[in-house]
């Protein structure tokens, strides 16, 4: 058998439940590099957000769509100083759709078909890694990440503008660095993510008679992640995570949107998660977690009608021989959120809003531990 707080470790990590409200879902955590010996994981979590606002006395509706989020990964131990990863994940992704009823659902142009403000974008990135340990408890670890991105989005109140985009593959990098004292549980990580550039083919679409094939290039942001962990009495894990995201790297600005940039945002964020682990018996240890997001108090896109978070987590985890099966639940306070609107002075406004989110996760030995 592992060593309890070894066991405990992963345990309390997983399942990964983030903001429901912004775009960012997976958290890119490179975690299953730290198991022993050979592995494979396989985690999925759903989240059901409930946000709403209003703009110019209409109600915007439950406007946050549930989602799932699924996470596969592999690990391969070479020898005593290699190891290699491959992750599935779905970095990052929006859903959102409004009433008919709301402001900018509304198609200004005459006998125009009417649709609703709504934006379903999808990432889905493949990241391989590698990783050498040296001597003290030292390793470095890196790899490449191919990413697929696509989006739909209609602005009834542009002239009834929608633009559909192809799914471009393109690639980036990991860089990290972690030290690990096993004894005791010990462990911090730093992994640098870096953008990603694509160039979408879109089509763009209007009630005007536009029929548009053209280009755009957009970036997902570059972020860094520092994951730790360490022992604190007989049993007793504390964790944590702290992750920077370089939003303003994503701006997305059609040529035929009129108003110009259909997504952007002006400043980076950083998200807290700060959790206790305790191992109750041989089979069985559980986890309490909380987590934060700074708001940034400056108008948001209507596409993610949020800004920041708190989260309370439960999660428990039974081992048996050679798996760990893992589940959680978590509450999300979303932020209040001020909306760019249809012109200077006009603003949506978003309150009082949040999240459920539950997931699993399953580890299992692969016999090389």
């Amino acid at each position: 058998m592992k060593k309890p707080l070894i066991a405990l470790a992963a345990a309390t990590l997983s399942p990964t439940l983030l903001s429901a409200g912004g775009l960012d879902r997976s958290g890119q955590g490179i975690n299953i590099l730290f198991e022993e010996g050979d592995a494979v994981q396989f985690a999925l979590s759903y989240t059901s957000p409930s946000v709403s606002g209003s703009l110019a006395g209409t109600d915007s509706g439950n406007v946050g769509k549930s989602f799932f989020a699924p996470h596969l990964a592999y690990k391969k131990a070479i020898n005593d100083k290699w190891d290699i990863a491959l992750i599935y994940d779905e970095p990052y992704g929006a859903h959102v759709e409004y009433s008919s009823s709301y402001f900018l659902s509304q198609n200004p142009v005459p006998g125009a078909a009417q649709s609703v403000l709504k934006a379903e974008a999808n990432t889905q990135a493949l990241t391989a890694l590698a990783r050498y340990k040296f001597e003290g408890g030292f390793s470095a670890y890196g790899g490449i990440r191919a990413q697929r991105v696509d989006s739909d989005v209609t602005v009834p109140i542009v002239a009834g503008y929608r633009v559909s985009t192809d799914n471009p593959v393109d690639f980036g990098y990991v860089i990290g660095a972690a030290w690990e004292k096993p004894e005791i549980a010990a462990r911090v990580a730093l992994t640098y993510n870096s953008k990603i550039d694509h160039t979408f083919s879109q089509t763009e679409t209007n009630s005007l008679g536009l029929n548009a094939k053209s280009e755009s290039e957009i970036s997902t942001p570059q972020s860094v992640n520092l994951d730790f962990q360490t022992g604190v009495a007989q049993d007793t894990l504390v964790f944590g995570t702290i992750r920077w995201v370089d939003w303003p790297q994503l701006s997305y600005s059609p040529p035929n949107y009129a108003p110009g940039e259909l997504v952007g945002y002006s400043n980076s964020t950083i998200s807290y998660t700060l959790g206790v682990g305790r191992r109750f018996s041989d089979e069985f240890s559980g986890a309490i977690t909380i987590g934060y997001e700074t708001s940034e108090d400056e108008p948001v896109s209507n596409l993610g009608p949020t800004d920041g978070y708190w989260s309370i987590g439960l999660g428990g985890t039974y081992s048996l021989e050679n798996a760990k099966i893992s589940g959680g639940v978590r509450y999300t306070d979303i932020g209040d959120a001020t909306t760019d609107g249809a012109g200077p002075g006009l603003r949506g406004n978003f309150s009082g809003n949040h999240a459920w989110s539950v997931g699993f996760q399953v580890t299992y030995a692969l016999g090389n531990s």
